[in-house]
């Protein structure tokens, strides 16, 4: 908890700071990698203790081993993203741009983030409204950020259905397309909606006290489409659920 709470903290610094982002970027990959090794190597142990000594640790044993790993685990996670910030951040960043049909795409996308939708009891309903489209963009991270939202989608559902949507739009004054997922869960209070894209930023709640990511993702997110040229933008109602929305040019467009 003390080294979460230690990066936690420098960052914090150096956004209230202003750096520029080459200092900042710089900060996050030295913290970050610091850390990452001796994390990794508490995760491991821990995790390697509980699955070869569980018959042999008492009750209160077995607690503290599983929040080690559980701590650790969050921690990794933290880290993880704070590298990405990194390498957002920096000048050297490229998405790497192909050609993607886009309804086998979300199709694939569907197929994967299934099992935790139907573990959780909900439905994963699509509705492609478009012909398979060619988009040019970066497969991988476009993958990333749909299952970010949809892993978001699912932590704070607890019935109904997920809808993973697209269509084809006039973006940027040109064709786009436009991908969306919405929910029926318990959605966002217009305190947090209005620093759900700040560094750090988690809405609280008492039923997800121990769920509670880095406050990084949705940042992430959101410079990743801009990055392929896109943008992001949401909309959400207490106890009425979420729908996100992701527009993305045809072609990218390089400067």
């Amino acid at each position: 908890m003390f080294m979460a709470e230690f990066v936690r903290s420098k960052s914090g610094e150096l956004i209230e700071a202003r750096m520029d982002t080459k200092a900042k970027a710089d900060f996050l990959k030295n913290v970050s990698r610091e850390f990452l090794t001796p994390v990794h190597l508490i995760l491991a142990n821990s995790k390697r203790l509980m699955a070869s000594q569980s018959d042999k640790l008492d009750e209160p044993a077995k607690r503290h081993v599983t929040t080690v790993i559980k701590q650790s685990d969050r921690l990794h996670n933290l880290i993880n993203d704070l590298l990405e910030m990194a390498e957002l951040e920096s000048d050297s960043f490229e998405p790497e741009f192909e050609l993607v049909e886009m309804t086998n795409f979300l199709g694939e996308i569907k197929n994967l983030m299934s099992p935790p939708v139907m573990e959780k009891g909900l439905e994963l309903r699509s509705e492609f409204a478009s012909a398979n489209l060619l988009v040019q963009t970066d497969k991988s991270r476009l993958q990333h950020i749909l299952i970010n939202i949809i892993t978001n989608a699912i932590k704070h559902t607890e019935k109904g259905s997920i809808l993973l949507a697209y269509k084809a739009v006039y973006f940027q004054r040109r064709l786009g397309i436009e991908i969306s997922i919405e929910d029926t869960g318990r959605g966002m209070s217009e305190e947090f909606q209005k620093v759900l894209f700040r560094e750090f930023s988690r809405e609280e709640s008492n039923l997800e006290k121990d769920q509670q990511g880095s406050g990084l993702g949705m940042v992430i997110v959101k410079r990743m489409i801009e990055k392929l040229g896109g943008e992001i933008t949401f909309e959400s109602q207490r106890d009425a659920g979420s729908r996100f929305i992701i527009r993305l040019p045809l072609r990218a467009v390089k400067e």
